[in-house]
């Protein structure tokens, strides 16, 4: 397989928008280069986001921190009634039999009370909580969804920002760049909302969340610098769909997510050559110098058991988007063929051995880094299409 590109490719490419910093554009310049005829609205508010931080089985349990010279108040939301906490670790554990949550101090080994719940943690004078080793601003609210004993943050999304930026982009890389990572992860959190629950998950299914463990001064200062500002399309912040690297082109976004979804066939999700007025991708060595220019490496014969087909022996390609990206192929097996359909599908369901990258580094085995690949092997794969990525 021959590849470039990481990931789905639709929106603003994180290494394309760091070249495009180092040739001197700035984050305006660089949103509108991948979400097409937006414009940019500071907002007067900064309203909460709930973010499921974990969950566990009914009778698993949920532990919160109160960081020490810090102190807290843990509310049951049936009863708006609240209790005082100390510094110390909280197990929270959901009593199905009786529909309460119990509440023990595991610092001091001495059980607090059962409550109807949901129950709340709320840090006073500004202080933060603990939870899986790290520490956030904000709530913790325990409660059941879905039949899971759930954790969720609920703080407001200026502050869920200093916790994103700084895990979606390297805080070594140009302020500009920064900044548009800032308004981008800004504007997909102010039109996210899925559903009376919470909004949002920590990690790549929306935006990777690491808390105020994670935060550093230069992100948090690109943050502070585009405050309140978002990316808006017919006066609505836009989903603003980003991914690691284009490959030097991205893609459509009616070719990478469904049309039912809020960035499913978005008007400012379309494909666009990521290069400068020379042909020179921004991804390239004359700028970000991205290991995801290029790769190559060879598809795991038996990585795709999902296929129900055997061992991989070949694969047709049957379709590619204007962009180079594989959007149908046929793939046959010792035991049958199967027709998947779609990137999203397509990268998922072929795995491979370990590709070596650009720089020459070698990424771990596992789902293909981009659909914009093409494959040969032996047996040659066959081809309808001669796109090359």
């Amino acid at each position: 397989m021959y590849g470039s590109g990481h990931g789905h490719g639709v929106g603003l490419s994180q290494f394309g928008a760091y070249g495009r910093a180092l040739a001197g554009q700035g984050y305006v310049r660089i949103l509108r280069a991948y979400y097409q005829d937006v414009s940019l609205k500071q907002y007067p508010d900064d309203p909460t986001i709930r973010v499921l931080l974990g969950q566990q089985d009914p009778n698993g349990r949920q532990d919160v921190a109160v960081r020490p010279e810090t102190r807290a108040l843990v509310r049951n939301l049936a009863t708006d009634g609240t209790v005082i906490l100390g510094p110390g670790v909280y197990a929270v554990h959901y009593l199905a039999n009786r529909g309460l949550y119990g509440l023990k101090n595991l610092t001091e080994g001495r059980a607090l009370g059962s409550y109807r719940g949901p129950i709340r943690f709320e840090p006073i004078s500004e202080g933060l909580l603990g939870y899986g080793h790290r520490c956030y601003r904000g709530f913790l609210t325990v409660q059941i969804l879905d039949s899971k004993v759930c954790v969720i943050n609920q703080l407001p999304i200026e502050s869920y920002l200093q916790g994103v930026v700084a895990n979606e982009m390297l805080a070594s890389w140009p302020l500009e760049a920064l900044k548009s990572q800032a308004i981008a992860a800004r504007s997909y959190a102010w039109a996210t909302q899925r559903d009376d629950r919470f909004d949002v998950y920590p990690n790549t299914r929306d935006q990777v969340y690491g808390g105020a463990s994670s935060e550093t001064s230069v992100t948090n200062e690109a943050i502070a610098s585009t405050a309140r500002i978002c990316a808006v399309y017919v006066g609505n912040p836009i989903t603003a769909a980003f991914h690691s690297a284009s490959g030097g082109y991205t893609e459509d976004s009616s070719f990478v997510f469904d049309g039912s979804t809020a960035s499913g066939s978005a008007p400012y999700l379309q494909a666009s050559r990521d290069v400068d007025s020379e042909g020179r991708p921004f991804e390239g060595p004359a700028y970000a110098n991205s290991p995801w220019l290029s790769w190559s490496g060879a598809l795991d014969a038996n990585g795709s058991p999902g296929l129900k087909i055997g061992a991989i022996v070949a694969v047709t390609e049957l379709g590619r988007s204007p962009s180079g990206r594989l959007t149908k192929i046929k793939v046959t097996g010792t035991q049958g063929e199967r027709i998947v359909s779609g990137e999203y599908d397509i990268r998922r369901s072929l795995k491979t051995t370990g590709p070596q990258l650009a720089d020459g580094s070698v990424y771990p085995a596992g789902v293909l880094p981009s659909a914009r690949v093409s494959f040969c092997g032996a047996p040659c794969v066959q081809s309808r299409h001669q796109h090359s990525p």
